[in-house]
Formats: C-alpha cells, sequence, structure tokens
C-alpha cells in the first residue's frame, strides 16, 4: 500500500481554492449557454434554466466526490469520518444561528426563501432549483470544510473560535449574488447566511453531517 502523503496548511488552502474554482465555475457555463441560445440567463426558459442546473449539479458533485477522494485516500483526511455530536451548547448555537439567518432573510425578503422561490417557479421547477440549492450547499461545506482545516493548521489549534470558513465562503457569496442580483441587500444577506454556515460547522463540533443538516435550513429557509 502506497504511503499517504502527510498535508500540510497549504494543502488545505489549495483543496479550498479549487472548491471556491468550482463555484465560480457556474458563470463560464452560463456564459457558453447564453452564447448558445442567443439570450442572458435571466430569460432561459423552464427547460433551459433546468438543463443548467442539472450540468451545475453534476459538475460540482462529480468535483466534490473528486476533492473527497483525493483527501481522504492521499492525504488520509476523511472528513465524514467526524461524527462527534456537538455540546448542547453546540446545539443552541447551531438552533440560534438558524433562526438568526431565517429571521433575516425574512425581513430583507419580507417572505419566506421557499414561499418566493415557489410562487416565482412553480412546483416542476422548484424541485429542480431546489435540488441544485443542495449541490450548492454540498461544494459550499466542503469548502470551509477545507479553508478551517487550513487555518486551525496555520494557528495550530484542533478548533479554531473563529469560522475563517465561513469568512471566505461570505465573500464568495456575497460577490456572486451582487454580481448577478445587483442587489447590495441581498448579496449581504446571502454573505451573512455564509458566515453562520461557518459559524454552524464549529457549533457542530466539525460533524458534517448535523452541519450539512442546519446549513440546509440556514440557507433554503
Amino acid at each position: 500500500m502506497a504511503k499517504r502523503k502527510t498535508p500540510s496548511a497549504m494543502t488545505f488552502f489549495i483543496l479550498g481554492s479549487v472548491c471556491v474554482a468550482g463555484l465560480l465555475s457556474e458563470y463560464l457555463v452560463i456564459i457558453a449557454e447564453q452564447f448558445i441560445y442567443d439570450k442572458t440567463y435571466l430569460k432561459f426558459t423552464i427547460t433551459e434554466s433546468i438543463t443548467h442546473w442539472v450540468i451545475i449539479c453534476v459538475l460540482w458533485g462529480f468535483l466534490g466526490l473528486v476533492l473527497f477522494y483525493i483527501s481522504a485516500r492521499v492525504y488520509d483526511f476523511d472528513f465524514t469520518k467526524k461524527k462527534r455530536l456537538p455540546s448542547v451548547k453546540g446545539f443552541v448555537i447551531s438552533i440560534l444561528l438558524t433562526g438568526t439567518s431565517v429571521g433575516l432573510k425574512h425581513r430583507v425578503f419580507s417572505d419566506w426563501k421557499a414561499v418566493i422561490d415557489f410562487r416565482n417557479s412553480g412546483w416542476f421547477q422548484f424541485i429542480f432549483q431546489y435540488v441544485y440549492y443542495l449541490f450548492v450547499l454540498f461544494l459550499s461545506l466542503i469548502m470551509i470544510v477545507f479553508v478551517q482545516e487550513a487555518f486551525d493548521r496555520v494557528l495550530k489549534k484542533e478548533t479554531s473560535a473563529i469560522p475563517f470558513g465561513g469568512i471566505v465562503l461570505s465573500m464568495v457569496w456575497g460577490f456572486l449574488h451582487f454580481v448577478t442580483e445587483f442587489n447590495p441587500a441581498s448579496a449581504l444577506c446571502y454573505a451573512a447566511a455564509a458566515l453562520l454556515i461557518g459559524a454552524e460547522y464549529l457549533a457542530s463540533n466539525k460533524n458534517i453531517y448535523i452541519a450539512y443538516g442546519f446549513s440546509v435550513l440556514i440557507f433554503l429557509i
């Protein structure tokens, strides 16, 4: 059996950067689609939008599995095996973080996110859109794991109290939503949600399963 490599902080920075590049790659796909359809993304038909989401889900799903394989098999960092349950305090913090995000988005958009999306999309498009959102969270949370691990190793701490992964994701989501929607309030709202997801990952004791569950609530409600 080949000897596994010992990962450095830089290794995790690189893996996290690949995740960021993967998230940004969606806009290269959009540029190509706009050229093919000869229309802007906002004018895509239901079929064209669903096709886009399916392509991105396949792309992000494949990238996430490749990064998981590299981290687990090459560097012996299998984040799915960290099944420690959070403390009671951690659960309480997770609930508070979720409530904060839901309340903030409701105030900004004057309604629940899922209700708005369903009203705008209809049930068929809504299903594909929310599957797409699950893949957004899948790759985003993997990025948080890698970036957080990188900073923890730099600081030589098992778990830092600062959600570095959430900070990086906050900048990415804030920028992307501002560029695509030209709405500062919306961009700040999603940037805040990303930061809360990073904090949730720490509150869940780095348990990827619990963190993902709360992240879904933070992002989708």
